[in-house]
């Protein structure tokens, strides 16, 4: 059967983030039902025919449904492997009817105050920013070729638009969060109020020692309280004057 080579490549919108990708390129069941024709999908273990290469990966057995013709509608069922990259994702769809898809999905470009990577030149890549970049390999009868990549198309356009819907959930839910501990949007998380005390001051702690100064002043028997050795008495309000004083 004849081979058919593309690349696809999709700037993704500046709300969405890196992890927010590879979180959604690494959920395989997200990925398998970005077909709407996809209506059951399963593990299973690999199958014999696996490759030494694809037989650790994670094997799916999917259904479809399909329209023979109009008003005719049947069930289909295939196997597929998923294999998660460090930057995307891999997968191999064994179909029926000789039908063989190879995908691989990575993630290219920068985040804003990241470094911005030169970029790949031929395929479209935009300079800045974070972009889908989907490479496919596939071999099917020349009459399903352009079905085949209408489909793959339209699973595209659905991630996408479920990224996007994503990374805005995740906003508001962060948004949220912050707003519950006091703090506005974007800046740090406060930390939980102090329980040390009720009247929320820092707690006092008394100390049974004496100090050095008493303690002299005892063992030297001295009579006199630290408040008169520390106050002369010319300055203390506790002594009473006798007659005038007399300057030299």
């Amino acid at each position: 059967m004849p081979k058919t080579l593309f690349t696809t490549i999709t700037p993704l919108p500046a709300g969405v983030s890196r992890q927010t990708v590879l979180e959604t390129l690494h959920s395989h069941i997200e990925m398998i039902d970005l077909n709407p024709a996809h209506t059951e999908r399963h593990r299973i273990n690999p199958p014999p025919e696996a490759t030494p290469e694809e037989y650790h990966c994670a094997w799916y057995q999917i259904t479809d449904t399909i329209s023979y013709l109009p008003g005719y509608k049947g069930k289909v069922s295939f196997k597929a492997c998923f294999h998660d990259l460090a930057n995307g994702l891999q997968n191999h769809v064994y179909a029926p009817m000789g039908l063989d898809i190879k995908e691989k999905w990575t993630l290219g470009g920068n985040m804003p105050g990241e470094p911005v990577m030169p970029a790949e030149i031929g395929i479209g890549a935009p300079i800045s920013g974070l972009y889908l970049r989907e490479d496919v390999e596939m071999k099917c009868n020349f009459l399903m070729t352009r079905f085949v990549r209408k489909t793959l198309k339209d699973a595209l356009a659905t991630l996408v638009a479920r990224l996007v819907v994503k990374a805005q959930l995740q906003e508001a839910a962060e948004t949220n969060r912050r707003l519950e501990w006091g703090s506005p949007p974007g800046s740090p998380p406060l930390s939980p109020p102090s329980t040390a005390g009720i009247d929320g001051r820092f707690p006092r702690y008394k100390s049974n020692r004496m100090s050095t100064q008493t303690a002299i002043s005892e063992m030297e028997g001295s009579q006199k309280s630290p408040r008169s050795d520390r106050y002369p008495a010319e300055l203390r309000s506790d002594v009473r004057l006798q007659g005038p004083i007399e300057l030299p």
